[in-house]
């Protein structure tokens, strides 16, 4: 007899042990777009994203989060030894950073400079160094391979503890259920309730990330949270808008259409306040 396994979506936080400089993020073969990609909760904190590939043509991505005004740090890196070390710049995959407001920067491969890494003891080549002053929301990055070769991308510099968000698809077993909770000990989280008092800017802005994520719209401020792994266009779109006056993103994406509006009541937390 066929067996059906339900997938539930779930969140995985990486990273939750010691710091460690560059905290190593690997991507899978299924991190294809941002969107599939992990999140960087906190693009600050030092990360060293690797992706491995197998033949030309291939794509992984990977997301980060800034607070505006935080420093934008980005390195390209490679191990110095065969056969990235030996491959043409021209072969090497290329990086391409989208902002939070959707204009592309390719990274240009133009330095080759030794650096060992004393955690894993490894020699690698900076071929690429960039750094801005980052605007507020979700950055994209995607790296497209060329050739069969593998780089490490490091995002960040703040060596502390970080946090990085996946989405997966965890299959119960079928052998075993979980017990149900004891009463005395489940634990509920209930939603920010509703205030006829409105709320402040300044509270808005301090829900500002995945965990939780308020924005203004119209004059009416609305909890997300829960919106963000369900939206139709991708995770990056809800979370850039997090902690911000969002009725100009809102209403230039999606203006009356009545469908968008009406999912949008259903996080209703009141009035925004003066």
């Amino acid at each position: 007899m066929r067996k059906l396994l339900a997938a539930v979506l779930a969140f995985v936080i990486i990273g939750s042990g010691a710091a460690y400089a560059h905290q190593p993020v690997t991507l899978s073969d299924s991190d294809t777009t941002a969107a599939k990609g992990p999140l960087l909760v906190d693009g600050t904190v030092s990360f060293a994203v690797r992706a491995s590939f197998t033949k030309a043509g291939q794509k992984k991505a990977f997301r980060a989060q800034f607070k505006s005004g935080d420093a934008l740090s980005v390195q390209y890196l490679i191990v110095d030894r065969r056969p990235e070390s030996s491959l043409r710049i021209n072969a090497l995959p290329t990086l391409v950073m989208t902002t939070p407001t959707g204009s592309t920067v390719t990274i240009a491969l133009d330095e080759r400079t030794k650096f060992y890494e004393p955690f894993s003891r490894v020699n690698y080549l900076y071929l690429a160094r960039y750094s801005a002053v980052a605007q507020s929301g979700v950055y994209s990055f995607v790296i497209t391979s060329r050739a069969k070769a593998g780089i490490t991308v490091a995002v960040g510099d703040r060596e502390v503890t970080g946090e990085v968000l996946r989405e997966t698809l965890a299959s119960p077993s079928p052998t075993s259920v979980a017990p149900a909770p004891s009463p005395s000990k489940a634990v509920s989280i209930s939603p920010t309730p509703p205030s006829s008092d409105g709320y402040t800017m300044a509270q808005v802005r301090a829900n500002n990330s995945a965990t939780s994520c308020w924005a203004v719209i119209n004059g009416t401020v609305y909890n997300l949270t829960t919106w963000i792994n369900s939206h139709p266009g991708g995770s990056g779109a809800i979370i850039s808008l997090c902690g911000t006056d969002a009725t100009s993103a809102f209403t230039s994406k999606h203006g009356s259409k009545s469908g968008p509006n009406s999912q949008l009541a259903g996080f209703r937390l009141g009035p925004l306040s003066n």
